[in-house]
């Protein structure tokens, strides 16, 4: 059977943060038409013609005027900014799996790790005080490293701190076996995952089984000294418990870069912690790539001829 050849294909694009211009450009080079909204629309019209859409954070009203999308592609690494949005259901929802963004959260991760057991908090407060003190780092055998969520960022971030010498334990909601990694799943693990942890790192997505999954009890089960790390969802995380946590040394530090609400509250307590960074969901910026337009040209290829599409979501699971 010959495969369809597809004709141009129109794509509606919204995003606050993300350059509308610069995913034309490279689009076009795919034989992919973007087309902005809202500038580039009448409200008191549909369209028809457009099937496919390239979004951040987009609005309920967007999806009223395409009747025929086929394809939304995410412009990040997580699909909840859609899910939780009236967008229509008989869409085919992709994540972003570029390498270039995985590569990006792997050195925010290790750079925040490294910032934990050398340290960084305590230097940070010494520094206030004008206090010269040489502190002992840790062990790599007694920093134990705990990371929730196990997708292809989190598979990332374990080979690159096992390259440091780090040993990692890994838990998420899905059965596994894997070798050479210590991993625990399901809700029934999750404490004896963490228990005695000097590092818990968050990989998890925003879906019905993560929200609020870390709080008090999981903090008060770490190490003496411990570190919170987030590159995750802010809604998988309690913030009062957080706030708490860090107010009252149950958590030596916490480096975090995803909130429940961003941007974050001017007024929100964490701002006026000492032993937080707090940084403005940067650990993976989205740029436009050949990776992604050849992905997206190439879905459009493989649900015209009747082929599995590369990294759909499970809209069930939530990624």
């Amino acid at each position: 059977m010959n495969k369809t050849k597809l004709k141009p294909i129109n794509i509606a694009f919204y995003s606050k943060w993300d350059s509308y211009n610069e995913w034309k450009t490279i689009l076009l080079k795919y034989n992919l038409k973007l087309v902005n909204f809202t500038n580039d629309f009448n409200k008191n019209k549909t369209y028809p013609n457009i099937i496919g859409a390239l979004v951040w954070d987009p609005p309920d009203e967007l999806w009223q005027y395409f009747p025929n999308i086929k394809i939304i592609q995410s412009l990040g690494a997580g699909v909840d900014h859609i899910l939780k949005k009236n967008y229509p259901k008989n869409a085919n929802i992709i994540k972003l799996n570029d390498p270039n963004l995985s590569i990006q959260m792997a050195e925010y991760t290790i750079m925040s790790v490294l910032m934990c057991k050398r340290k960084y908090f305590q230097y940070s407060n010494n520094m206030t005080y004008k206090k010269w003190k040489q502190l002992i780092p840790f062990d790599n055998n007694n920093f134990k490293i705990t990371i929730l969520g196990y997708g292809n960022i989190s598979k990332l971030v374990i080979k690159k701190l096992k390259l440091l010498g780090f040993d990692i334990n890994v838990w998420s909601n899905t059965n596994r076996i894997l070798k050479k990694i210590n991993y625990n799943f399901g809700i029934k693990k999750l404490h004896k995952s963490i228990k005695n942890t000097s590092c818990l790192i968050s990989l998890l997505p925003d879906t019905e089984l993560t929200k609020n999954i870390i709080g008090l009890d999981e903090f008060k089960l770490l190490n003496d000294e411990c570190y919170f790390i987030n590159i995750g969802r802010g809604a998988t995380v309690n913030q009062d418990d957080l706030i708490y946590a860090l107010k009252n040394n149950i958590l030596t530090g916490a480096i975090i870069d995803v909130f429940n609400k961003e941007p974050l509250d001017k007024k929100n307590d964490l701002w006026k912690l000492n032993n937080i960074l707090i940084t403005p969901h940067i650990a993976g910026i989205t740029n436009a790539t050949e990776y992604t337009a050849k992905l997206l040209r190439k879905n459009f290829e493989n649900l015209y001829n009747h082929k599995k599409l590369k990294n759909q979501v499970n809209t069930s699971k939530g990624y």
